[in-house]
């Protein structure tokens, strides 16, 4: 009896040595707001530094705005200012790329969803292939003048392309703009939030709405407005997945 309950006991310290450890990271991992302010403060320390310039990656004038000023966490780390890029980065292994808006004013940094570019680069590479055939994008259903629907049963394509809302989870229905770039629909995330904030007027693009209220910006989305209580979408603002 004494060398069975010797036995369990001999066990217990056996695991509670292998999960403590684990325990413990988990413990010492950053929250993402606090990896959030890390890189904010870091970003600010660069440009302080540089006489207003910003660590950020190159890019063109094609790069959609929300992620034109993405942060290049390598000339961070020469200078000294951050150790290794957040666990949650995308040069990290993480789902997010840290990017900075308001360049000129704020500087403020904000993440985008990688898994959202990653879905709509696979949308690109089927409707590619379906222009591969027919030469035009698969327009379907007008939304406005520059954005449309996807129309499935060209592509022979059962299911409606989506992705998931790196805002609420649910799955967004993906649109093509004229030119046949597939873009997200926020259309129900604003909505929500304007019934959340009781808001019934808004000036400008709705999107800012979503960036106001969290740290992830709404990459490769048409502009929206408010009109009449309705959103719509903004003269077309080109967005790509290159």
């Amino acid at each position: 009896m004494k060398l069975k309950l010797v036995f369990i006991i001999f066990i217990t310290l056996i695991l509670s040595a292998c999960l403590y450890p684990e325990e413990r990271k988990m413990e010492n991992t950053p929250t993402n707001d606090e990896q959030l302010e890390e890189v904010q403060q870091a970003v600010l320390e660069y440009r302080e530094r540089h006489t207003g310039l910003l660590p950020i990656k190159n890019s063109d004038e094609n790069t959609p705005f929300y992620i034109k000023y993405a942060i290049d966490f390598k000339t961070l780390q020469d200078e000294n200012i951050l150790g290794q890029p957040p666990s949650n980065s995308y040069e990290n292994g993480g789902q997010y790329s840290y990017v900075i808006i308001d360049p000129e004013d704020d500087t403020e940094v904000k993440v985008s969803d990688v898994r959202v570019n990653q879905d709509l680069r696979s949308i690109n590479y089927e409707i590619n292939l379906y222009r591969n055939k027919a030469i035009v994008p698969p327009y379907g259903k007008k939304i406005n003048q520059d954005y449309f629907e996807i129309n499935l049963d060209k592509m022979n394509i059962d299911e409606p392309f989506t992705v998931v809302s790196p805002y609420s989870n649910r799955e967004l229905e993906v649109i093509i703009d004229h030119e046949g770039q597939p873009l997200v629909d926020y259309r129900p995330d604003v909505y929500q939030m304007l019934e959340e904030e009781d808001i019934s007027q808004y000036e400008g693009d709705l999107r800012e709405l979503l960036v106001e209220q969290h740290p992830i910006v709404p990459t490769y989305s048409p502009p929206m407005v408010l009109e009449d209580g309705e959103i719509q979408f903004k003269e077309y603002e080109k967005e790509t997945n290159e």
